[in-house]
């Protein structure tokens, strides 16, 4: 049924119910001279995203294939896209897309694919999206700001690849996405993500080249269950994300054969254990050597506050205790 397979289309979900048929509708449209899968997993949703998707894939079999899990696996630390997406496979392209988010462009895995069986050089084509906030339904505003069609430089990856692009809008070769690397691994039982690191294995292995035009949708807050969800306001999810970057990067160094490359992480490596020690209240040690060269520019009200907290560190501890900064 998928031996002739081009793109394998991955899609996770849970407590979707509003949002999963927007999805697979956008993936049905697609207009394209190859056939495509759509591997759909819900991770034991507690709302109605199971019988959408059984009916789906009761109705689309040639195309959709469905893995329910009967308990939540993310909860225990188990990844999805290594136990069921990447196993089971069978595009020589994979694209990416969660149950919440959907495609705007019935053209975008033709265009994706066209560029990329033209440019062996290249291992990914991602493209620009739309945000739509689900308080307001706006779906105006655009991820990245408009620039011309360009290739992704490493730097704005290791960075953090929100900077340059969704997740929604990565389609790569599975000979990559399906063969994680170890600190793929790392940043998912640590912090659970990986978006980040497969986009920057990607990198590795060829260029990315982003195209301008939008042809997804990224949904901001649209599960309040989500470990997106309140992270700007939670001192826990924020402390745990930056913990899983550091643990990412130090895991990718030993990956690093070009010395640009290993410069960049090596520099993104100590901003965010500078900000770790911001966010764990170590203060004397933000301003000390390496980190002082990152301190030093700063903004004067952040310097100011910073040395109350030198001054006064009991009234620096009593106000973490109370906000529960530990």
């Amino acid at each position: 049924m998928y031996t002739d397979c081009m793109v394998s289309v991955f899609c996770t979900a849970y407590n979707h119910e509003q949002y999963i048929a927007q999805a697979l509708d956008s993936f049905l449209k697609q207009k394209t001279d190859f056939s495509f899968e759509v591997i759909v997993t819900d991770d034991a949703s507690t709302d109605g995203t199971t019988d959408v998707l059984y009916s789906y894939a009761e109705k689309y079999p040639d195309i959709i294939r469905f893995f329910h899990q009967d308990q939540n696996k993310f909860s225990k630390g188990i990844n999805l896209y290594d136990e069921i997406m990447y196993p089971n496979a069978h595009g020589k392209y994979v694209a990416y897309c969660e149950g919440d988010d959907f495609w705007c462009d019935e053209n975008k895995l033709q265009l994706q694919v066209d560029f990329l069986e033209s440019h062996p050089d290249y291992s990914a084509c991602v493209h620009n999206s739309y945000y739509c906030f689900c308080n307001t339904g706006e779906s105006t505003q655009l991820v990245i700001p408009s620039s011309d069609d360009r290739d992704v430089p490493y730097s704005d990856i290791i960075s953090g690849m929100s900077r340059c692009f969704h997740t929604s809008s990565i389609l790569g070769r599975a000979e990559y996405l399906c063969n994680p690397p170890d600190f793929q691994r790392i940043a998912f039982e640590t912090a659970g993500f990986t978006d980040y690191a497969l986009s920057l294995w990607l990198r590795l292995n060829g260029k990315i080249r982003f195209i301008e035009k939008p042809m997804s949708v990224y949904r901001v807050n649209s599960n309040p269950e989500s470990w997106k969800s309140g992270y700007d306001f939670s001192y826990e999810k924020k402390t745990r994300f930056v913990k899983g970057e550091i643990s990412m990067m130090e895991a990718l160094i030993p990956h690093l054969t070009d010395k640009d490359f290993l410069s960049q992480t090596e520099n993104e490596l100590l901003k965010r254990k500078y900000e770790l020690l911001y966010l764990e209240g170590r203060v004397s040690e933000m301003v000390s050597p390496p980190y002082h060269s990152i301190y030093k520019n700063e903004p004067f009200l952040f310097k100011f506050k910073t040395t109350l907290k030198l001054l006064f560190p009991a009234f620096h501890e009593a106000y973490r205790n109370r906000k529960k900064y530990h």
